[in-house]
């Protein structure tokens, strides 16, 4: 069962711990192409700060520190404390069996070696989402859905905010809302757009689309439930009317039946 918000991430690394791997920025810049909304944290204390001011919401939020393992294990043991509901990933040069058992008794969600691939930790970050999202199936949350309002301009969340689109944003959603399962491939959300791109790029050009609408509706409280198939497209994870399904005659949107 899938949650009904998309992960936001937290990245933190300990500043020895840089040395000779992948930047922070180039760690979140990967995920946000992929569709997560992510940060680099700078101040250990804003890690922890985060994490005892968003009880309300923490099972949408991950973590993930990377350093030396006894300055991770003191880090998880003060965070874990701290909030219980929040996804906690750890990266570090050095994984021998010791460590790794003390910080799964210490609570960690998950952990790898800090020079594994872009796709390894946006797997990783996947997984502990869909752990997290099961632990919060019993949340008592509203039963109304989505709108898709005035022709296809306005998004309606279930609390009744407001959130205006642009044509690409229109264009976007449209396009997944028409496919089975709400579940566009890449390919299809690239035709809807009309971009003429390479793969590579477009499959970029939608990352960043998809994580601005996502900063827009956090702007104003929205938590839009898109999400990233690694590798294969987005899929928007509630259900959705659309009060003017006229609209949908505009874009004769084709499911899509290419494997990518």
């Amino acid at each position: 069962m899938l949650t009904k918000m998309s992960p936001l991430l937290y990245w933190y690394t300990f500043p020895e711990a840089q040395i000779g791997e992948p930047s922070a920025s180039q760690r979140v810049q990967a995920l946000e192409n992929s569709g997560v909304q992510a940060s680099v944290l700078h101040d250990l204390m804003a890690v922890y700060s985060l994490a005892g001011n968003q009880q309300e919401q923490t099972h949408r939020t991950i973590f993930v520190l990377q350093g030396m393992p006894h300055q991770l294990f003191a880090a998880v043991s003060r965070l874990r404390a701290m909030n219980q509901n929040v996804g906690i990933i750890v990266l570090s040069p050095n994984l021998d069996e010791q460590f790794i058992v003390q910080i799964l008794h210490t609570g960690v969600d998950g952990y790898a070696l800090s020079h594994v691939s872009d796709s390894f930790i946006l797997a990783l970050v996947n997984n502990v989402w869909r752990r997290l999202s099961r632990s919060v199936h019993l949340e008592d949350h509203s039963s109304a859905p989505w709108t898709l309002t005035a022709r296809g301009w306005v998004l309606m969340s279930p609390k009744g905010l407001r959130l205006d689109l642009t044509t690409t944003e229109r264009q976007l959603l449209i396009a997944i809302f028409t496919q089975p399962g709400r579940r566009a491939a890449h390919q299809t959300l690239l035709k809807a757009l009309d971009e003429t791109n390479s793969r590579r790029s477009g499959q970029n050009r939608l990352g960043v689309i998809i994580s601005r609408l996502k900063k827009k509706a956090e702007s104003k409280n929205i938590e839009i439930p898109l999400r990233s198939i690694h590798r294969w497209g987005y899929m928007f994870t509630d259900e959705v009317h659309i009060d003017d399904e006229s609209i949908l005659e505009d874009y004769n949107v084709q499911p899509n039946t290419e494997n990518e």
